[in-house]
C-alpha cells in the first residue's frame, strides 16, 4: 500500500479498480486529518470552556510552529500520493503519467483562475471518472512478440 502511495514514481501503473480503490483509500485519510483538526479544536473548545474564540486564540498560541510543520509536511504529502496514483493511472491507460498530471494541474489551475473553482471541481471530477472508465494499455503475450 505505502509502495503503490509513494514508491514506483516513475514505473508503476494502477489498473482501473486499483485506482479506484486507492483514491478511495487516500479520500478517506484526508478526511481523516480533517476530522483529527477539528476533533482538536473542539477538545480545545471545550477545555477552554465552550468559548470559541477563546479556545482558537490558545490553540495558536500553543501550536503554532508544530501545526505549520505538521500541515507543511501532510498537505504536501497528501497531494503528492494523490498525483502519484493518478500518474500510475496514466501510464495504464499508455499516456506519459506525470506530464499527464501536469496538464490536468494546469488545466485545473486555468479553469479554476477564468471560470470558478466550482468549475476546476467539476473538471477534477470529469478526469477521476475518465480515468475509471477508460480500460487499460494491456498487452497480450502476441503483441509483445511481434
Amino acid at each position: 500500500m505505502i509502495r503503490t502511495l509513494l514508491g514506483d514514481i516513475t514505473t508503476g501503473k494502477l489498473m482501473r479498480t486499483q485506482y479506484l480503490g486507492y483514491s478511495l483509500l487516500l479520500y478517506v485519510l484526508m478526511l481523516g486529518f480533517g476530522f483529527a483538526v477539528v476533533l482538536a479544536i473542539g477538545a480545545g473548545e471545550h477545555i477552554i470552556g465552550g468559548d470559541l474564540q477563546q479556545a482558537q486564540d490558545k490553540l495558536r498560541e500553543m501550536f503554532t510552529v508544530p501545526a505549520m510543520l505538521v500541515f507543511a509536511v501532510v498537505i504536501p504529502l497528501f497531494m503528492f500520493m494523490g498525483a502519484n496514483i493518478m500518474a500510475k493511472r496514466f501510464r495504464d491507460i499508455g499516456v506519459p503519467g506525470w506530464w499527464m498530471v501536469l496538464v490536468v494541474f494546469i488545466l485545473s489551475a486555468l479553469v479554476s483562475y477564468f471560470v470558478s473553482e466550482n468549475a476546476s471541481s467539476g473538471f477534477s471530477l470529469l478526469v477521476w471518472i475518465a480515468l475509471l472508465l477508460i480500460p487499460g494499455n494491456v498487452l497480450t503475450r502476441d503483441d509483445q512478440s511481434g
